[in-house]
């Protein structure tokens, strides 16, 4: 059974009913330095994927090809049923459904934990505020930290 979103675009590809990424000899590399050889990868909708290995193994760097924020030079990468192209509308399309979390994380210094919490839902996705805030309560509670929530980073 093939599988596309519901705002499938004329890029969209079908892939494997569950998966939600797939990746198929994926190559990157940085001038002569070839850092992803032949990665090939199937996530599939609910599953959890942990990506390790030694610094500089190219972790983080095959993350941010994923998200676009790093350009493959061969090989296919489809994101619920979306092939990450040169076309901008197919990288704006995926970026609005992934989230990332940086090594060296920073929250905005100037907003309160629940206003970095509600930045991307409020400011991407459009929700009402009041919508957002209960949402990112529901997300401080989960990690244990509602009492968090009015305070600013420090």
């Amino acid at each position: 059974m093939s599988r596309q979103p519901a705002s499938a675009s004329p890029d969209a590809v079908p892939v494997d009913g569950d998966a939600i990424i797939v990746c198929r000899d994926v190559h990157k590399w940085f001038g002569q330095l070839h850092v992803l050889r032949g990665i090939d990868l199937t996530v599939r909708t609910g599953e959890v994927v942990v990506i390790f290995g030694a610094s500089g193994s190219g972790k983080s760097t095959f993350i941010r090809t994923i998200n676009r924020l790093e350009e493959h030079q061969r090989g296919e990468i489809v994101v619920d049923g979306i092939a990450l192209t040169n076309d901008v509308r197919n990288i704006a399309a995926i970026r609005s459904e992934i989230g990332m979390v940086f090594q060296s994380f920073n929250l905005f210094p100037h907003l309160t934990a629940l206003e970095n919490v509600t930045l991307a839902p409020i400011r991407v996705r459009r929700h009402k505020r009041a919508d957002a805030e209960a949402a990112g309560m529901q997300l401080l509670e989960r990690v244990g930290i509602p009492e968090q929530s009015h305070k600013y980073p420090a």
